[in-house]
């Protein structure tokens, strides 16, 4: 899966603080180089979990701030707030796809992220890596609406985080 980091203008100025979650030595470029290559291997057990040849088309990956957040959230979901991760399908018609096609865009909203592993006392890269997953699952049609839907979805979820050494989300 080919992963398109992209960071929001106005967290720019927080490139420091992923240089400390990546590594104390860590310089800017150096930061984002390696938040980018760990993003890539988080993903990569989604592979071995779930069977679909679109997890290999690249994904769109967006870290913004609460404005950017609050506005796609109202203006794709009817909500005016922001929110932790929102998943953007790529709509585009099948007569036209090709084998580079984009499986779709995340857009996870950094400073909900960390107010999120704070109050739930995780590690934010830990959060981060199970929001990726949530959204990437999203991307592939899976869904938590229905109870039966979010038990399948919640399971593979734990399952993918448990080979990044991340614990179980949901407790």
């Amino acid at each position: 899966m080919n992963i398109d980091l992209q960071i929001a203008e106005d967290l720019q100025g927080c490139v420091n603080d992923f240089a400390a979650l990546v590594g104390p030595q860590s310089q800017t470029d150096e930061a984002l180089i390696a938040l980018h290559t760990l993003i890539s291997s988080w993903l990569l057990p989604l592979h071995k979990h779930v069977d679909d040849a679109r997890l290999n088309r690249p994904v769109c990956v967006r870290l913004c701030d609460l404005n950017e957040s609050r506005t796609l959230n109202l203006n794709y979901r009817g909500k005016n707030k922001p929110t932790n991760v929102l998943s953007f399908p790529a709509q585009l018609d099948e007569q036209f796809g090709h084998d580079d096609m984009p499986l779709g865009d995340l857009a996870i909203c950094w400073p909900v992220l960390l107010d999120e592993a704070g109050k739930q006392g995780k590690q934010p890269l830990h959060h981060l890596a199970h929001l990726l997953v949530h959204g990437v699952l999203h991307l592939l049609d899976y869904d938590h609406e229905a109870d039966v839907q979010a038990k399948t979805m919640e399971a593979l979820e734990v399952d993918i985080l448990a080979e990044l050494n991340v614990g179980n989300p949901y407790h």
